[in-house]
């Protein structure tokens, strides 16, 4: 904590007068851009590797960068992740969302390890908040990486997106670049793009393509961001050779 402290001390006698200037200037109109799910994990600092400031997004961050499935709120929604979407998006009429995984989640790994009933067994998800949330909510992706992987891990994985007929194909690190748990997080941050659309509230800004979804996933051991392009079908790292070309699908495809 003192830690802490001296940072703000820091902030104070350095950035702070900047962070006011800019509060000020999006106080009465701020107008965001994107709600951004991410993990909770600190390597993860969305702002700096995007390169935004105040007012620009809302992010959301919890163990999995997990957006549970509708199906799982019978009677109302309770959870801080639908909260959020319906702030962003409905009250705030944001058009983009955007989840973003990673490599070396602790959170995907542990699902990984779910894999074994003991571990993942109801007396153990009694004993461990984050076992019972990651097996409530990441245990779809866990079904199809095991699907996929138990297929040869070559075949594409097929997504539904905005709407039920709006459908992607995704293939999986084909260069064989990552660890295998590395290959599930791409999977689990697919799969929230599913989970995103489950919601009632949101199905007629989807529908009108009012509102877009996007995956980003974020190599933390090379500094590497991946967009899931839908017209290449794959993560593609976004740099000096790519990014031209994927802001075109965007603007083709979601403006």
């Amino acid at each position: 904590m003192e830690r802490i402290l001296r940072g703000i001390m820091r902030y104070r006698n350095t950035t702070r007068e900047q962070m006011v200037k800019e509060f000020q200037k999006v106080r009465d109109h701020p107008e965001p851009k994107a709600v951004f799910f991410t993990c909770m994990d600190s390597r993860m600092i969305p702002t700096r590797y995007t390169d935004t400031h105040v007012g620009d997004m809302f992010v959301v961050r919890n163990a999995g960068n997990l957006i549970p499935h509708a199906q799982h709120f019978q009677d109302e929604y309770f959870s801080c992740e639908p909260a959020a979407l319906e702030l962003g998006c409905v009250v705030n009429d944001i058009r983009h969302i955007i989840v973003c995984g990673h490599s070396d989640c602790k959170a995907m790994n542990l699902l990984y390890q779910l894999r074994d009933p003991d571990f993942a067994s109801k007396l153990n998800r009694r004993l461990s908040p984050l076992r019972s949330w990651m097996c409530t909510h990441a245990n779809t992706s866990l079904e199809r990486f095991q699907e996929w992987r138990s297929a040869g891990m070559k075949d594409p994985l097929i997504f539904s997106s905005e709407t039920p007929l709006r459908r992607f194909v995704a293939y999986i690190d084909e260069e064989q670049k990552f660890a295998v748990e590395d290959k599930l997080s791409q999977i689990n941050t697919l799969q929230q793009m599913s989970n995103i659309a489950s919601y009632g509230f949101l199905k007629t800004r989807l529908e009108s393509h009012n509102l877009h979804i996007h995956a980003l996933w974020f190599d933390i051991y090379t500094g590497d961001i991946y967009y899931f392009s839908r017209g290449a079908k794959r993560f593609v790292a976004v740099d000096e050779s790519s990014v031209d070309q994927l802001s075109a699908e965007v603007r083709r495809f979601y403006s």
